[in-house]
């Protein structure tokens, strides 16, 4: 056998070698076997049961959150009817109410001067003993001293009991915040805007004027009125 021969046949021994070592190497990657395919199986049922788990613990929490969420409903339902019941009630107070103060108001109006009434009676009943006392005797002195006893009383009556004053106008400067000016006169005795005689006496009630006093006012004589009254004498 020749060098070459030899050379040919080493090389075929060592390319056996190297395809038996390659097999080994093979076989040891080769695919799981079947326990593997058990094994991961396992796992994967174990992963699934812990997530069935999960979900029945989270549906669990949601029952309970909705039958909390249930209960709470109720109380605010039934606090809502407590408080529709007390909005009633409180309406139909305040309509009692409302009927009772205008019943009182209209009974106030209706009867609000009785007290000024009484005291007029009392007045007419001095008046009618006035009068019956003069009657027989027909007494004028009688009878005038009777009826300023009784203007007097009136006027007592009034200022004690209700704060009611005459105003004094005759004499005083015109004030048109409580007299009435009806008419004016020339005058040489008076300054101007003197009021001169009052024909309706004014009055005063607390610090309102009730009626103004219907005055007459002084003014300057004119220029023309004094040349024919000198003329004149």
């Amino acid at each position: 056998m020749s060098v070459k021969d030899k050379k040919s046949s080493a090389d075929i021994t060592e390319l056996h070698e190297e395809v038996a070592e390659d097999g080994i190497e093979l076989n040891k990657a080769a695919p799981p076997s079947r326990e593997g395919e058990q094994e991961v199986s396992a796992e994967e049922g174990t992963e699934k049961q812990e997530s069935s788990a999960d979900d029945l613990e989270k549906l669990q929490q949601l029952e309970q959150q909705l039958q909390e969420q249930q209960e709470m409903l109720e109380e605010k339902s039934a606090l809502v009817a407590e408080y529709e019941d007390l909005l009633k009630r409180k309406q139909a107070d305040f309509e009692n109410f409302r009927k009772r103060a205008q019943k009182e108001t209209q009974d106030f109006k209706k009867y609000a001067n009785a007290e000024i009434v009484l005291d007029v009676l009392s007045m007419m009943d001095d008046f009618e003993r006035a009068i019956e006392s003069t009657e027989s005797s027909k007494d004028f002195d009688a009878l005038h001293e009777g009826i300023l006893l009784v203007e007097k009383q009136i006027r007592s009556t009034l200022e004690s009991k209700y704060s009611v004053k005459a105003i004094d106008a005759v004499g005083k400067p015109f004030d048109p915040t409580v007299h009435d000016a009806i008419m004016m006169e020339e005058s040489e005795t008076h300054e101007e805007d003197t009021v001169l005689e009052d024909f309706q006496k004014g009055y005063i009630m607390h610090d309102r004027v009730i009626r103004p006093s219907k005055v007459k006012v002084a003014k300057v004589v004119s220029p023309a009125d004094s040349e024919e009254e000198e003329q004149a004498e």
